[in-house]
């Protein structure tokens, strides 16, 4: 961004120059910062993250959630929101930090657990928000997961008629999900992040200090945060950098996974999001040969029915 405002410049560009320049911000040092739903700016004291397309979007309605959520979460100060131009945009104090996920590769294994371990520490207070006063402002359901039982068949259909799954596997990982749907209603629900990750996760001088990003925000069993944290030590890729992260995911889900719904339900929302993830990068104009690849791999582990990637996992916990 420069100091003029561009009139040919996307809309999204045009929001940020405008909010920033009413803060007197120093437009000349402002860059882009990472997302895939939202255009994001920051400069030194500020983040802008502005809606990609106008209308209706997540951000005025995250921010809403976001002010429910107790410090611990370490969620950034919000300075001003609104709509320009027809989109949405949400204006917050930039918090002193690195993503985790561009910092990863520089950790060791001993930071890489302290990290997802104080991940999750910040995760359980929002699990511990108010259901009833955060559901008006999370989502009605996730993106990621089908709604029904019907919509999960249909895309198990989808994926053996691309040839990703053979009609054994898909009858496996339906035996699988048959379970999960006999096993939610005995699940309590929490609010969940719904993006639990290292790319929306702070880091800063050797410590966890926020989690961002809450526009996946969703009210349902904890399955699908803890999900995302037993993928990360898990789930397919080197043994050598995920095997040391085990004993600090397997305590997490030790403790967790009895008030998540139990296996059954870990490992149904474990499918139902590589289902996505796969249909996700097939119709990619240019998908990511490695999720995919990881994708695929997660389910046609899944559809031996014997616990798949997470089998270490579960073992001692059945």
């Amino acid at each position: 961004m420069t100091d003029s405002i561009d009139s040919n410049a996307p809309a999204p560009q045009l929001v940020a120059e405008e909010v920033l320049r009413g803060q007197g911000a120093d437009l000349s040092g402002a860059r882009r910062g990472r997302g895939w739903t939202n255009a994001t700016w920051l400069t030194d004291e500020l983040v802008i993250r502005v809606a990609a397309q106008p209308g209706t979007a997540d951000l005025l309605r995250e921010e809403r959630l976001v002010r429910l959520l107790p410090r611990e979460v370490g969620y950034p100060t919000i300075v001003d929101s609104g709509v320009t131009r027809g989109h949405e945009w949400v204006l917050t104090r930039r918090l002193a930090g690195e993503n985790l996920e561009e910092v990863w590769p520089s950790l060791d294994h001993t930071d890489r657990s302290r990290a997802l371990d104080q991940m999750w520490e910040r995760a359980r207070h929002i699990h511990r928000v108010d259901v009833a006063a955060a559901a008006p402002h999370a989502r009605s359901r996730s993106p990621f997961f089908p709604e029904t039982a019907g919509d999960v068949t249909t895309a198990l259909d989808r994926l053996v008629k691309a040839g990703e799954l053979n009609t054994s596997q898909a009858k496996g990982l339906g035996r699988s999900l048959e379970r999960f749907w006999t096993a939610l209603p005995g699940a309590r629900k929490v609010l969940n992040h719904g993006d639990f990750c290292t790319p929306n996760t702070l880091w800063n001088n050797g410590e966890v200090v926020a989690l961002l990003d809450f526009e996946f925000a969703v009210v349902a069993p904890v399955a699908i945060d803890l999900n995302e944290m037993a993928k990360m030590a898990f789930g397919p890729g080197d043994p050598e950098e995920r095997a040391p992260l085990r004993d600090v995911v397997g305590r997490i889900v030790e403790a967790t996974l009895d008030t998540a719904g139990g296996p059954d339900v870990l490992i149904g929302y474990s499918i139902m999001l590589e289902m996505w993830m796969l249909a996700n990068e097939l119709a990619a104009d240019d998908p990511d040969e490695a999720d995919r690849a990881t994708a695929a791999a997660m389910l046609r582990a899944f559809a031996e029915e014997d616990g798949g990637y997470f089998a270490p996992l579960l073992a001692g916990l059945r």
